[in-house]
């Protein structure tokens, strides 16, 4: 059914951004605004489950649900009587990726009980980035070229599957009662639709094909073996997720009773399919094919809308994907973006005290010279081209005379030229930009910024009408869902409100910006590989170490054959190198040595570490002071681990470095041997001293039962030389048993003399 035009048809959009959520009330026959509402979410507001040393940003779901409530009744409010008769269709746009782990109901698993409080239980915000680690996993999958291919070929911490892996592997709890993953703004049309079942949620071709690996050419989502192959814990979560996807210019379903009773409208309205903000937000604002649309806040989103016929065989590396009808029905979509804009803006506003105005007036009076202070705009680190959210901001060229306006000049800069690197990606891809699209907040409120812009871009820059581009672009939608319209395009010349201000660009400042661009590019580079070489000195530093102590071990005569391994760990890293399985100790290099995360993941190294791995990751993980552990089958030692006894404390030479017997882990249990046998062996050396009330830090040795003995210490040659110790110490205990089976341990006040000679605040013995 399509409804007339010119009657009072009424469509609510709604954006929900980083800090708030806002509606807009339009009249769908011209687009012309009604009313508008904002709402603060009160418990982001206070940085409620938030950590910014962590890059940690979570939202909790009441936030969206209490936001939405206030701001649809708000604007009918406003409107007057009889206008909510008039709503015909809701649309709803969101940050992405910002997913939140359900149950089989689709419910978030803040909202039941025992999880209110759990931030790994809310929606992990787009900026969220701890799961750095997990991205990088993802790049490293084998088929990873393949399945990456549409989505720039390079996976973000800020994406889907980066976020969900993260949660499984670092909350149990989470890990126990979590069944699926939804992202925002598939999760809100499911709310007002009164969903109940996970699996008939209609999932936004948007979402899942720019964050979630979902491609026309591969019938959907990556085969479950490739997820499978990253982590088990992806296991089957494929499965749980989707196979059809949908457009947003199509119904999600219509109000529940419930949330029609909320808002006060009709149970008769249409829901529709949700998507990000900034493709809503490129709607809004009534992109055109080849026009790069820039939704300019606290970061920036870039959308291209390319026919399909047109865009042939390419495929742009190093953004954020291309999806087909994630923006425009029957074109594709293709989405780049800064991961840091406005926000670099008002850190250093906040940082010096100064409003943005106010700097922006001072910078743009100050002469342009060759050599200003120059900055790169990484300081959330980058999105595109080629994400890695690991990199961070530079600037250089400061002096003495550096003062706050030269600096914010710099950085503004940067983040100029950050647009124009993803605008020659675009064209160096062979995919043509001619012109760009100015909206959101800053291309707004900033003339300095957009101006600068169109310099160093040497394009100019169209700023839309509409300040509220985002919703606006939800309602098109809406009234696209509601049959309003047949097309978006038709939506959008009707509701369009058209074009403000167009900047263009100074010719005869060209020349300049290309050679401060180019200096640009050169310290991004100097940053990228500093970055590089930094993590490749601190492998190399634990390679050569982890090696070293290695080839000590059959110096010392502790190991035959390929047995034994020792590691040497990063802790603020959170990394260790380690012997690669069955390698000959003649065959070892430091090259060799494999890199491995305190998960157990390697990280680097193109062989297999050893088989003990787990073992040594568990150690490390849960004892932060130790940076080595060696493991041999040391004769004597092995022994004593097979005979299920500790060793007793005899003699000096045992004193001399303990103060108790060795302890003898008993044997693993039935259960554990079955499960994850090395994984358990570590916390089967942990629980044993904890039973016997020992510390790790004075008791850097022990044999495990019917296995042999683990060592450890503030470095891998510490804990080598306890490995040597304890062979020598397991020896002479049994020699003295065989002397006299009835020899009784070393008196106390001798074995304290001895001990405390060594270590302690009153220790002499050494120089």
């Amino acid at each position: 059914m399509t409804l007339k035009k010119d009657s009072n048809n009424y469509v609510i959009g709604v954006d929900y951004g980083t800090d708030s959520v806002r509606a807009v009330l339009v009249n769908a026959g011209d687009g012309s605004e009604l009313a508008s509402s904002v709402f603060t979410y009160p418990r982001w507001n206070k940085q409620l489950y938030c950590n910014a040393s962590k890059q940690q940003y979570r939202q909790h779901p009441l936030d969206y649900m209490e936001g939405i409530g206030y701001v649809v009744q708000d604007c009918l409010k406003q409107a007057g009587e009889g206008a909510a008769e008039q709503v015909k269709a809701i649309s709803i746009d969101t940050t992405g990726s910002t997913p939140v782990l359900v149950n089989r109901e689709g419910v978030p698993l803040a909202l039941l009980p025992g999880f209110e409080d759990n931030p790994n239980a809310m929606f992990v915000l787009w900026k969220d980035h701890t799961a750095i680690r997990e991205a990088a996993d993802i790049n490293q999958q084998p088929e990873a070229e393949k399945y990456l291919r549409y989505c720039g070929g390079i996976y973000s911490s800020e994406w889907f599957w980066a976020k969900w892996l993260y949660l499984l592997r670092n909350d149990e709890r989470i890990r126990t009662e979590a069944y699926s993953c939804v992202e925002h703004c598939d999760w809100m049309p499911f709310l007002l639709t009164g969903g109940k079942d996970v699996h008939n949620l209609k999932r936004s071709i948007c979402a899942a094909g720019h964050k979630a690996l979902w491609a026309e050419s591969f019938g959907g989502l990556p085969p479950n073996s490739f997820f499978a192959q990253i982590d088990p814990l992806l296991d089957g979560c494929a499965d749980r997720l989707f196979t059809e996807t949908y457009a947003s210019n199509v119904p999600a379903g219509t109000l529940c009773a419930e949330w029609a009773e909320k808002l006060g409208l009709s149970t008769d309205v249409i829901i529709g399919v949700g998507a990000f903000d900034a493709h809503m937000g490129a709607v809004g604002g009534q992109i055109e094919p080849y026009y790069l649309s820039k939704v300019m806040g606290t970061s920036t989103c870039d959308m291209l809308a390319i026919p399909r016929d047109e865009m042939k065989d390419i495929v742009v590396k190093g953004i954020c994907g291309q999806v087909p009808d994630s923006v425009i029905p029957g074109m594709i979509g293709l989405e780049a973006g800064q991961s840091a804009f406005g926000d670099i803006y008002a850190w250093f506003s906040k940082l010096v005290n100064r409003s943005i105005p106010e700097l922006s007036e001072a910078a743009a009076a100050l002469p342009l010279e060759e050599e200003d202070e120059i900055a790169v705009d990484w300081l959330n680190g980058r999105r595109t081209p080629d994400a890695n959210q690991e990199l961070k901001a530079t600037i250089s060229n400061i002096d003495l005379g550096s003062d706050a306006a030269r600096i914010f000049k710099a950085l503004v800069e940067a983040t100029c030229f950050g647009a124009r690197a993803i605008v020659e990606r675009f064209v160096s891809e062979g995919v043509p930009i001619k012109g760009l699209i100015g909206l959101g907040g800053v291309a707004h409120k900033s003339p300095y910024v957009m101006q600068l812009m169109s310099d160093v871009t040497g394009m100019p820059i169209r700023i839309h009408r509409s300040g509220q581009t985002c919703a606006a672009g939800a309602a098109m939608f809406a009234a696209v869902a509601a049959g309003i319209y047949p097309a978006v395009e038709d939506a959008m010349k009707a509701m369009g409100q058209g074009f403000k201000h167009t900047y263009h660009p100074r010719t005869s400042l060209t020349q300049y910006y290309s050679r401060r661009y180019q200096r640009y590019q050169w310290l991004g580079e100097h940053t990228t590989r500093r970055k590089i070489t930094n993590s490749r000195s601190r492998y190399e530093f634990i390679r050569e170490q982890a090696w070293q102590a290695n080839m000590q071990l059959p110096a010392a005569g502790l190991v035959v054959a390929t047995f034994g391994n020792v590691s040497a760990a990063d802790q603020a890293g959170g990394v260790f190198a380690i012997k690669p399985s069955g390698v000959p100790y003649e065959q070892l290099t430091p090259a060799k040595m494999v890199i491995v995360d305190f998960e157990g993941r390697v990280i680097e190294g193109s062989l297999r570490p050893s088989s003990d791995t787990l073992t040594h990751a568990v150690l490390y993980k849960h004892w932060s002071q130790v940076a080595g552990i060696c493991h041999t089958h040391s004769t004597y030692a092995t022994a004593w681990a097979q005979s299920l006894k500790d060793i007793p404390l005899f003699g000096t030479t045992h004193a001399d470095h303990c103060t108790t017997s060795i302890p003898c882990a008993a044997p693993m249990r039935d259960e554990l041997i079955k499960g994850d046998y090395e994984y358990a062996t570590g916390f089967q050396i942990m629980e044993c001293l904890l039973e016997r009330d020992l510390d790790h830090r004075n008791v850097e040795m022990m044999l495990v039962g019917n296995h042999a003995p683990f060592t450890w210490g503030r470095d891998a040659a510490k804990a080598v030389y306890n490995s040597v110790v304890l062979e020598q110490m397991a020896k002479m205990a049994l020699l003295t048993l065989q002397i006299d089976p009835k020899a009784l341990r070393m008196k106390d006040a001798l074995i304290q003399k001895h001990f405390e000679r060594k270590h302690g605040p009153g220790s002499y013995y050494g120089q």
